[in-house]
């Protein structure tokens, strides 16, 4: 079958627009986001600083992209994990699996930690979109499904609940910085194996096979779900049909 001329052309935009996001996430983990210019991501990806704006309307547009598709890739890697085993559903699997991605992917670590240094005035764009209250708004459904079926504690309000996962999750990724001069810190593996421990020993309640084979499809079914606008947003840089402006 012979490939038509515009499934080759969607398929050359898309790869050039991976490749710009590719050299602007290299850019914004060697010099942070205040530092980083189109000009300079144009010239890292070899191309012509018009051609970006085809993709994107601005330089915030392109580096929310950029923090996107670290996002989504790692929760595609967590459905991918669900699918396959639905103790991957608990909560303190759920917390090892972002921890993992978070020590993979410094990008996401950055988000995680809230390093500034690295996306500056980003992080104030990231805290106010869409996005942040997506992943709110998912784990509050995601707690009270476990909760139904009494897999995690039930005896907390919910805003105490994120507020002691959160701590505990963020402070294994992001507290190297604070922690390091108490005698050296464990290996990255002792690390996210405590925090998985810490998770599982507070929160988490001996799950039945049953109540397993009950939540995992949900969970994956509100993964998929709420996710698949941001899969859309992304394509959406794929296309070179949008205006641009500085």
């Amino acid at each position: 079958m012979i490939t038509s001329t515009r499934a080759v052309d969607a398929e050359s935009r898309k790869l050039r627009a991976e490749q710009i996001m590719d050299a602007a996430a290299e850019l914004l983990l060697k010099w942070g986001y205040a530092k980083v210019t189109i000009d300079d991501v144009a010239r890292q990806a070899g191309i012509g600083k018009g051609t970006i704006y085809l993709h994107w309307k601005n330089r915030e547009e392109l580096f929310y992209s950029v923090i996107l598709r670290e996002q989504l890739a790692a929760v595609e890697e967590q459905m991918e994990a669900m699918r396959r085993d639905p103790r991957e559903t608990l909560l303190h699997r759920i917390c090892r699996m972002k921890a993992v991605a978070a020590l993979r992917r410094p990008l996401l670590k950055a988000v995680v930690a809230s390093d500034l240094e690295v996306l500056g005035r980003l992080m104030k764009s990231l805290t106010a979109t869409d996005l942040a209250r997506l992943v709110g708004t998912v784990s509050l459904e995601y707690f009270q499904l476990l909760i139904d079926h009494k897999l995690i504690r039930g005896d907390l309000p919910m805003n105490e609940l994120l507020y002691g996962i959160g701590a505990v999750t963020i402070g294994f990724v992001a507290g190297d910085q604070y922690l390091g001069a108490f005698g050296g810190l464990p290996s990255p593996e002792k690390r996210i194996a405590l925090m998985e421990e810490a998770v599982e020993r507070t929160y988490g309640l001996p799950p039945t096979e049953e109540a397993l084979e009950k939540v995992a499809p949900a969970v994956i079914a509100l993964f998929e779900t709420s996710w698949q606008s941001y899969r859309d947003y992304l394509s959406g840089a794929y296309r070179t049909d949008k205006g641009a402006s500085e």
